[in-house]
């Protein structure tokens, strides 16, 4: 984290003949110049690299942190439970099955567990 109180994201869109005309005036640009400029040459590659500024605070941080974490236990918890199920009927347990019983994506059962997990 930075040491201000936000966070900062960036994003920028460009077309290509967008991006060469801005690149052929920051190489046309003259140091001297730069001194009468608003930004430095590093805060310009900055905004190059980085452009649309997206404040995020300490606070929206750490709430989305804690729903992400509160979303992953729930799925955790509903492949567990489907688990159980399938194996109290003697259903065969794959990555498949569990994600039909749990009504969790087929891509988040693989990503939470391995087929090692799913045989013992």
């Amino acid at each position: 984290m930075s040491g201000s109180k936000y966070d900062y994201k960036y994003r920028f869109d460009l077309k290509f003949d967008d991006l060469e005309k801005l690149q052929g005036l920051l190489n046309n640009l003259k140091l001297d110049e730069l001194d009468n400029a608003l930004f430095s040459l590093n805060e310009i590659k900055e905004i190059i690299n980085n452009p649309k500024k997206i404040k995020r605070s300490i606070k929206k941080i750490l709430a989305t942190d804690k729903a992400t974490e509160a979303r992953t236990a729930k799925a955790k918890e509903k492949i567990q439970n489907a688990i159980n199920i399938l194996r109290m009927e003697n259903k065969k347990i794959t990555h498949y099955s569990i994600s039909k019983e749990s009504g969790v994506s087929y891509v988040t059962v693989k990503k939470y567990i391995s087929l090692d997990e799913i045989i013992q």
